[in-house]
C-alpha cells in the first residue's frame, strides 16, 4: 500500500507516493525511514521561489532532516482508537509553530504527564522526527523557525 504526501522544504514542495507496510501508520513510516531518507515514487517538485511548472520524477529521495512539514494527501483508515496497539489517551493542545518559511496552526496531542509545550520535543527521548498535528493550517510566514505559541 502507498500514500500520497506533500513534503514542504525550505525552498520547494515535493509530492509523491510513500510505500507503507501492511498496518503501518504514516507517522511510523516517516519516523523509521532507512538511512534518514524518505523515498517517494511518482513524484513532482515545485520551487517556492521561481515561477516554473512542476518537475516530474519517477522517484525521489529526500533527507528526512530537511523536511519541515508533511501533509498527508491520502485517506488512511485506522481501527478504532481503543483497538490500536499501544493506545494512550491524550488531550488536545492548540498551537502555532514557525517552521522555516511556514507557520502551522493545529492541534497537537499530549498525554496527561507531558507538559503543555512543544519545547519538550527538543529533548524527546524517543527521538521523534515528525510530530502529528490534526486540524492543521499551513501558511507562509516570516516567523523565526522553531518558535511556537499556544493558541
Amino acid at each position: 500500500m502507498s500514500i500520497t504526501l506533500e513534503l514542504y522544504l525550505d525552498h520547494q514542495i515535493i509530492r509523491g507516493d510513500l510505500s507503507l507496510e501492511d498496518g503501518q501508520r504514516p507517522i511510523d513510516a516517516l519516523g523509521s525511514a532507512k538511512g534518514g531518507m524518505l523515498q517517494l515514487t511518482d513524484a513532482w517538485s515545485v520551487s517556492l521561489h521561481a515561477e516554473a511548472p512542476p518537475v516530474r520524477m519517477d522517484a525521489v529521495r529526500v533527507r528526512r532532516h530537511s523536511v519541515l512539514v508533511v501533509v498527508l494527501r491520502s485517506a488512511v483508515p485506522l481501527p478504532p482508537r481503543i483497538l490500536r496497539t499501544g493506545f494512550v489517551e491524550k488531550r488536545a493542545l492548540r498551537v502555532e509553530v514557525g517552521l522555516g518559511p511556514f507557520a502551522v496552526t493545529g492541534t497537537f496531542y499530549v498525554t496527561g504527564h507531558e507538559p503543555e509545550s512543544l519545547a519538550s520535543l527538543e529533548h524527546d527521548p524517543v527521538g521523534r522526527f515528525f510530530v502529528p498535528f490534526t486540524q492543521a493550517r499551513l501558511s507562509r510566514s516570516t516567523a523565526r523557525a522553531g518558535r511556537w505559541r499556544r493558541t
